[in-house]
């Protein structure tokens, strides 16, 4: 073997380790705050020593529907000591329903066993009501597989047109590379 296929056998071997499968692990439930758009009682447990999930419920006082403007940023801290830069990867702001109709069936199935309750993806306005969380745990293939490892921090921010009314959720959670617990 020549140098220049060596050289492309490992360009191509690195390509492919770097967009290996991820793990995650819920790490802290931080903010929940709102001025009559919803309540929450969530925090992050520990069900064993490789997983934690969210437990809890979230009030919706309000029907989410085209009057709100909800968009998703991304913060990541790559050793994990609370130092977070903002990620190119995002959910730009867009409407409740232009979501639903449009981000929402990428994720809704890895929801939905854990929140039986929630809409189901091209239902818009999202009626109020009560959204149990039975331990969700975050399943590494709902995200894109090049996520780098590190600590993680996603805000979720809506605001209603025309009024003062808004909400942000925020969410730190762990990603370690594929293997990290073991095999999966």
């Amino acid at each position: 073997m020549d140098s220049k296929q060596a050289t492309l056998y490992l360009l191509l071997a690195t390509t492919f380790a770097s967009v290996a499968a991820v793990q995650m692990m819920m790490d802290q439930f931080k903010e929940c705050t709102s001025n009559g758009v919803l309540e929450c009682n969530l925090r992050v447990r520990k069900i064993n020593r490789t997983t934690a999930a969210l437990y809890g419920n979230v009030t919706l006082l309000v029907d989410l529907g085209s009057n709100f403007v909800t968009g998703f940023n991304v913060f990541h801290s790559a050793k994990g000591n609370n130092q977070y830069n903002l990620y190119p990867m995002k959910i730009p702001a867009l409407d409740t329903c232009t979501f639903s109709n449009s981000f929402w069936k990428d994720y809704y199935p890895y929801i939905v066993p854990y929140v039986p309750e929630i809409e189901k993806p091209g239902v818009c306005p999202i009626a109020a009501k009560l959204l149990h969380f039975n331990d969700l745990v975050l399943d590494g293939a709902m995200f894109p597989p090049y996520v780098p490892p590190g600590l993680w921090k996603m805000v979720w921010k809506g605001t209603e047109n025309g009024t003062d009314k808004f909400f942000v959720i925020e969410v730190v959670f762990k990603v370690f590379p594929n293997g990290f617990f073991g095999k999966t």
